[in-house]
């Protein structure tokens, strides 16, 4: 039996998309801003920790560590840049510069595992990666364009509908992961296995 932590990876991924689209709902002015530098560095620090050791120890079969570490250790990356570029009261256009590639990729991520079935529900699994990168792909021009509040409303619905379908499939996750794994032991405690029987 393999180990995976994808459902606390995935519910981080739905906290900073929840976050990112109530920043651009409530678009704070320049002074403001640095108030949401802690809830940005706290999903791309979790969601890196998660993505490198994804990346690295391969707890998933196949294909899926590419589709859920990759994507998630660059998107950290951006939450962890929001957040530098907030505190020191920055342009946070910059840091949604880079997430617009990471918002290509998640489209990208998103239509292959459609095409490809994977995940137990692949339109779900899709639908979550399309909306995250297009709310992604849109949050440079919300930001470039702020005063055409109907776009950062539109983004933000995107980036709420992504974080919904990542709060449900992360969730789910959870709650399956701990009746799968609630006779698993570490190595550490193999030895003990035969006296507990």
């Amino acid at each position: 039996m393999f180990i995976d932590f994808i459902g606390v990876m995935l519910v981080n991924l739905a906290a900073g998309l929840a976050l990112l689209a109530h920043y651009l709902y409530v678009d704070p002015a320049p002074g403001e801003r640095r108030s949401w530098a802690a809830g940005f560095f706290a999903v791309g620090l979790l969601g890196l920790i998660t993505a490198v050791a994804m990346i690295t120890g391969w707890p998933l079969p196949g294909g899926y560590n590419v589709a859920f570490g990759e994507p998630a250790a660059f998107l950290s990356t951006a939450f962890l840049a929001a957040a530098v570029t907030l505190t020191f009261e920055w342009e946070p256009l910059i840091p949604s510069m880079y997430g617009l590639f990471g918002g290509i990729m998640a489209v990208i991520v998103g239509l292959r595992l459609m095409s490809l079935h994977m995940t137990q529900e692949p339109a779900i699994a899709g639908l979550g990666y399309i909306s995250a990168g297009l709310g992604g792909i849109l949050t440079l021009p919300s930001l470039q364009w702020r005063k055409v509040r109907w776009l950062a409303i539109v983004t933000a619905v995107i980036l709420g509908i992504s974080a919904i379908v990542w709060l449900f499939t992360g969730y789910e996750a959870i709650w399956g992961h701990i009746a799968s794994f609630g006779k698993w032991l570490p190595a550490t405690m193999q030895h003990a296995a035969p006296a507990a029987k």
